[in-house]
């Protein structure tokens, strides 16, 4: 990262190959490769786009994100936030003119935000966003990785600290952490560099992942809490709970987050794909496609910080 006349530019490759890109230089590559793959896919051009943002994200961060996408080569038709997005692939835009209040849980691999949003027919209106920039589903599995590295050390009688051995650990840990996610137990058979030709097979339950990860899971409430005393609203009030992000596919995160509320959280949709539904969803309506009168309208009553938890 370098410093370009006070903004952080990224320097990448080296000798004659060398270039200063901007970050914005860098989305746009990534959403090159994306539009793509939907070329290849649907046999036809591609170049219309609408996309979603964190809510928290100020108008030159979403300037930047239309920037990367023009880069591209994409025309934007609309920028929307991720809770907005998440409630419409959950169909709440759809519920005529009654008044749901939403919380939306997003627990992604490194990341935790929770927004409180006021949903009345097409009208989003985010009341408070709260969340945690450094907690997400890799700190369960680093837990994990401790546990069964510690475990393996302790039988071979050898030290794992060899590069190799801990990549190897980390893709079995995430194997482990699926599997769990649908089994109460699973068995791993490892073979690692330094314990040469030794093959250990281990058995884990999904309480033992639990009680390493308890207080991690409780500390998904911390943010609920927040949204809702800045809303100056009580569990309650909340008429749906919905989720979003691979982690909240852990059954202990549905369960926590259940019995705070009340109630069973709302798991229609794919916690991975919701986002991207409900942009799928609001490009549909822009472009005629969709049996809906009018595209989502958000609104913000003033200017939203997110709390951050740590």
């Amino acid at each position: 990262i370098v410093n370009h006349g006070g903004k952080a530019l990224f320097e990448v490759g080296t000798g004659p190959s060398e270039k200063i890109v901007s970050p914005e230089d860098v989305g746009a590559t990534i959403l090159k490769t994306l539009r793509k793959a939907s070329e290849d896919f649907l046999e036809v051009p591609v170049n219309k786009v609408v996309m979603a943002v964190p809510v928290e994200f100020d108008m030159d961060q979403r300037n930047a994100t239309r920037k990367a996408a023009a880069l591209a080569g994409f025309e934007v038709m609309r920028v929307i936030n991720e809770p907005t997005a998440a409630a419409m692939a959950y169909g709440l835009h759809k519920r005529d003119d009654v008044e749901n209040i939403v919380v939306v849980v997003d627990f992604g691999g490194g990341t935790l935000d929770v927004s409180l949003l006021n949903v009345q027919g097409g009208m989003f209106q985010t009341f408070a966003i709260a969340g945690n920039n450094h907690l997400g589903g890799q700190d369960l599995n680093h837990r994990l990785m401790l546990y069964l590295q510690d475990l393996l050390e302790r039988k071979s009688e050898k030290s794992l600290r060899q590069p190799d051995d801990i990549q190897r650990l980390r893709l079995a840990v995430e194997e482990v952490k699926l599997e769990l996610t649908s089994n109460n137990s699973t068995s791993l058979s490892l073979r690692l560099p330094s314990l040469q030709q030794e093959n250990f097979k281990l058995n884990i339950t999904r309480k033992k992942f639990e009680e390493l990860n308890k207080d991690i899971f409780m500390k998904v409430l911390e943010p609920i809490q927040i949204v809702l005393d800045e809303s100056e609203m009580v569990a309650s009030d909340v008429d749906e709970i919905i989720l979003v992000g691979g982690s909240t596919r852990i059954p202990k995160v549905r369960e926590i987050v259940g019995d705070f509320f009340g109630k069973v959280p709302n798991i229609e949709v794919d916690p991975e794909l919701a986002v991207a539904y409900g942009v799928a969803l609001q490009a549909g309506i822009i472009g005629g496609m969709w049996p809906l009168k009018v595209s989502a309208i958000e609104v913000n009553s003033r200017r939203l910080r997110k709390i951050q938890v740590t």
